[in-house]
């Protein structure tokens, strides 16, 4: 068996009691799920969630304004249902996945 290193790490009394209600509800222990998620930083080579600075600097009207602007190189245009849809998606009333069951079967 490959001998065992410490890792020490300092953080705030309720971020550890918080992070351990919820390792206990998914019956794991602070130790586990730090070397778990040591092991996924290895297998991924990188951090396996995103880190960001900020959130995107683009306003969702100027998001679409570029998807229309891009189609419209193209020679397509967004149609009213077309920003009807994305703002259904973007308002949480419509999944992704529904937005593309209706795509496809206008096709």
């Amino acid at each position: 068996m490959e001998s065992m290193g410490i890792v020490q790490a300092r953080t705030p009394e309720s971020v550890k009691e918080n992070a351990t209600n919820i390792l206990e509800k998914l019956g794991l222990n602070m130790s586990t799920y730090i070397n778990m998620a040591l092991n996924q930083l290895i297998i991924q080579e990188g951090i396996p969630f995103a880190v960001k600075l900020a959130k995107s600097s683009y306003t969702d009207e100027e998001k679409i304004k570029e998807v229309a602007a891009t189609l419209r190189m193209e020679g397509l245009k967004l149609s009213d249902s077309d920003l009807s849809m994305l703002q259904e998606i973007k308002s949480g009333n419509m999944s992704i996945d529904d937005a593309r069951a209706k795509i496809l079967s206008e096709v």
